[in-house]
């Protein structure tokens, strides 16, 4: 079996492959990784009064990006 370089791999690259390799705990394993490395904003502030339509925007992101 050839040793897979997750590194060479683009984020998307390494979810879809993940997404077939469901079995393969090393690459579970750089993938979230790889996702725990990522930088996260808070979606709010708590103070912020627009914070329900920003709330609303981050998850519409989410559910079409990851």
């Amino acid at each position: 079996m050839n040793k897979v370089n997750y590194a060479t791999m683009s984020d998307q690259q390494l979810k879809s492959y993940f997404l077939t390799n469901k079995d393969d705990k090393e690459t579970f394993y750089a993938y979230m990784d790889r996702r725990k490395s990522r930088h996260r904003d808070p979606a709010i502030q708590l103070n912020d009064p627009a914070w329900e339509e920003k709330i609303i925007a981050v998850i519409q992101k989410q559910l079409g990006s990851d």
